[in-house]
């Protein structure tokens, strides 16, 4: 996703602070300093759950390894625009669910592109099933000619149409400095998810809630053979499980209407 700020030696730092909200939101301080985000299978609500964002720019990823690393979940990049899908979407997905790795899936919003085509690709794209993360729209670049109500106006609308046709609410993927200029107070119903490469916690309006804490983008992660995104959780196991998609699922359009979105754009 962003490539803005580069993740530095200043990660013990980083894991002091993840470590103090930890202990604000209840978790123990057992985690160690020099992994922030250490997590185990068999003491996930007792420590801070950790997870990747991944597109074509991982290139094929050895999913085994990743949840090997203490990876719990993973946002995977599905479409973006009105147009283009993710060449290893397909695979990123199918590998998650098998592995036992908690997927969610986004989509990249270009303001330029007609809101319902972006909306159509998604749909179109993902099947979500019970237990997989609410799907994600990922807002980090603005058009210059277009105003901001405008384009909240059109992120309403592909939140509101996803909404209604998942049966549950995506949660919006951006950075703190996007979010400050352009969406805060705005969407107080949504959880977000903030890019924010600091030692420093997100920082949001009152009456906004973050959920997810992309804190690096250049982590290192076996079975990844390039720099990843890394997130942080705000919570334990059972309240990430309890934002996944419920027992009941929508009925969602035939894999026979998938087929004019099946050749994958670069």
């Amino acid at each position: 996703m962003l490539v803005t700020i580069l993740f530095s030696a200043s990660q013990k730092v980083l894991s002091m602070g993840l470590l103090l909200y930890a202990g604000m939101l209840g978790l123990p301080e057992e985690v160690k300093a020099d992994d922030p985000v250490k997590n185990t299978t068999e003491k996930r609500n007792e420590v801070v759950i950790k997870g990747v964002d991944v597109s074509r720019w991982q290139k094929e990823i050895d999913w085994v390894q990743v949840k090997n690393s203490d990876v719990s979940f993973a946002f995977v990049k599905a479409t973006q625009g009105d147009f283009r899908l993710d060449p290893y979407f397909a695979r990123n997905w199918e590998e998650t669910k098998r592995l036992g790795i908690k997927r969610g899936a986004y989509h990249f919003f270009k303001p330029e592109a007609p809101v319902e085509g972006q909306i159509a690709l998604f749909k179109n794209t993902v099947t979500l099933e019970p237990g997989d993360l609410p799907p994600v729209l990922d807002v980090e670049v603005s058009e210059p000619h277009m105003s901001g109500e405008q384009l909240r106006q059109n992120i309403r609308i592909w939140l509101e149409s996803i909404t209604q046709y998942y049966g549950v609410r995506p949660i919006i993927y951006t950075s703190q400095n996007y979010y400050r200029r352009w969406l805060q107070g705005h969407f107080p119903e949504y959880h977000f998810w903030i890019a924010r490469y600091s030692d420093a916690q997100p920082e949001i309006h009152a009456t906004d809630s973050w959920k997810f804490w992309q804190y690096t983008d250049s982590g290192s992660i076996s079975g990844i053979n390039s720099a990843v995104d890394i997130n942080f959780f705000a919570g334990d196991w059972e309240t990430l499980s309890q934002l996944c998609m419920p027992e009941f699922v929508v009925a969602q359009e035939s894999p026979l209407k998938q087929m004019k979105y099946i050749q994958p754009q670069p």
